[in-house]
């Protein structure tokens, strides 16, 4: 008889292919994305996170997504 079931959700943010700031994509698949650059692969070991973005990018970019972007809140 089964009392209970453990599950692990592993979960991490992401960067869009073409972050400025590189990343480890080497194209662009989504023609709405592509529309802010090429794909940018960076094999830096150390985190190039902050690194600054240009005004505006990542809102503009991340409005063309399919999806919204998922919160994790607890509930």
């Amino acid at each position: 008889m089964i009392i209970a079931y453990h599950s692990i959700f592993s979960m991490y943010g992401f960067w869009l292919p073409n972050d400025p700031r590189g990343s480890g994509s080497d194209y662009v698949a989504n023609w709405e994305l592509f529309r802010y650059g090429p794909a940018t692969k960076t094999d830096s070991r150390r985190s190039v996170a902050r690194r600054p973005l240009p005004p505006n990018w990542k809102r503009e970019a991340g409005m063309s997504l399919k999806y919204p972007p998922v919160s994790v809140t607890g509930r």
